[in-house]
């Protein structure tokens, strides 16, 4: 058993130290899908060539490695191209490698294998660490314990002993679960240096704008007032149009404090049970029109589902993704609205348009202070709000795009059950 130890060991250190490296190198990077996908594909093949090539021999002169490892992780990080594209590299390299029991053996196990990735990577995105590592771990020695079953079954003679069967299924299962820790925790700790110096951009706006934002205000409250009286005197024509163009001006520089104060003040103040429906329903509505100027046509999926929000603010996120969709559309387009409770613990709203889309670089600068996509049109204030008031709902959103292919935001907040808080209520009232 020792000897089989030693031999397992270097598969072992191949995939561990490429996967350490891969997710540390590549999770510093603002790579476009395309681009991580082909980047988890080479460090998936990569290694499975070096587990082919040092494989752990037995007294039989049947050969046995941790193929299927990297064939888990690339294929459940990676999706379903990266899946396929490993199936192929395993398929062509046992037939370059020949032997009729082990050619059985990996093609009916990877077909399994990735059957079930293909069918469950989406449902796999959404799930918490815990969970990945659990479904991993048992899909690891799920391989490991199939290749022993299919190996004693087809050729009894060409197995291992009980003592080595056991370390070849630990290793399964040490293997899968430290890879995916790695990459779940190298993925953690890089999100949370990114919270941290974008909490960092925002604390220092949010305390410009709680500081100056009402005193701007009110001198713009007194300006509009006089020009509103001014408009209603007998001056030249040329005059009055000078005068509308300044009322709206002053009318758009409120506007722009007022997202600040929302910004500096995100905490709800009047908190109320709603529905994600009736709320969407209503902004389409507000966005409908726009929506026929710009020849966009809206479509939507929408479930019932419950949250606890303030209306004015939660309106104006929806309003805010909704108008930035539809100007990313300038020739027109579908924009489509979706909503659904996820594991009866939250509500799922996407927000899809098929615009011109975002790079990797403004996808990672999407919410910070004075950035925005819309170059001189743009402040960046509204993607600011819409990410402040999110996170005072104790929601997050999380936002996929490709340039020329569109856009999608998802926003994710804590369902709220209405039924159990009213038999609470009542409970206590007895």
């Amino acid at each position: 058993m020792f000897e089989f130890i030693k031999d397992i060991a270097p598969n072992l250190f191949f995939i561990l130290f490429l996967v350490f490296f891969h997710q540390y190198w590549s999770e510093k990077r603002e790579w476009s899908r395309p681009i991580k996908q082909i980047s988890v594909f080479l460090f998936g093949a990569l290694s499975i060539i070096l587990c082919m090539g040092f494989t752990i021999p037995t007294n039989n002169g049947m050969t046995f490695d941790l193929r299927y490892i990297p064939f888990i992780i690339g294929g459940l990080y990676g999706g379903p191209f990266v899946t396929i594209g490993l199936y192929i590299l395993m398929f062509v390299l046992c037939l370059a490698i020949g032997g009729t029991v082990g050619f059985i053996i990996t093609t009916t196990i990877a077909t399994l294998i990735a059957i079930l990735i293909l069918s469950i990577h989406k449902q796999y995105q959404t799930w918490v660490a815990s969970e990945k590592l659990s479904f991993t771990t048992t899909l690891g020695t799920y391989s490991a314990l199939t290749v022993a079953v299919m190996t004693v079954l087809i050729s009894p003679e060409a197995g291992m002993d009980q003592k080595n069967w056991i370390a070849y299924m630990a290793a399964y299962l040490v293997g899968t679960w430290i890879s995916t820790k790695v990459i779940e925790d190298i993925r953690q700790y890089e999100l949370l240096q990114r919270k941290l110096v974008r909490s960092e951009k925002l604390e220092a706006v949010s305390h410009l704008a709680s500081s100056i934002s009402h005193e701007v205000r009110n001198p713009l409250t007194t300006s509009r007032g006089f020009m509103q009286l001014l408009s209603e005197q007998e001056v030249p024509d040329h005059c009055k149009e000078y005068i509308k163009i300044s009322i709206e001006e002053i009318d758009r520089a409120a506007e722009i404090i007022q997202d600040y104060l929302t910004f500096a003040k995100p905490s709800p103040e009047k908190v109320e049970i709603l529905q994600t429906k009736d709320e969407l329903k209503r902004a389409m509505d507000v966005m409908q029109p726009l929506a026929n100027m710009n020849n966009v046509k809206v479509q939507s999926v929408l479930m019932e589902g419950s949250i606890k929000a303030e209306r004015s603010r939660l309106q104006q996120c929806i309003v805010n993704l909704m108008k930035n969709a539809i100007e990313a559309m300038p020739n027109g387009g579908l924009l489509s609205v979706y909503s659904d409770v996820v594991n009866d613990k939250t509500v799922v709203i996407r927000i899809r348009d098929t615009g011109i889309g975002m790079d990797a670089n403004q996808l990672s600068r999407l919410g910070e202070p004075y950035f925005s996509t819309k170059e001189i049109k743009g402040t960046g204030l509204g993607m600011m709000v819409v990410y402040r008031i999110i996170e005072s709902m104790n929601g997050f959103i999380e936002v996929e795009s490709e340039v020329g292919k569109g856009t999608c935001f998802t926003i994710t907040l804590p369902l709220k059950k209405e039924v159990k808080e009213k038999v609470s209520l009542q409970s206590g009232v007895v």
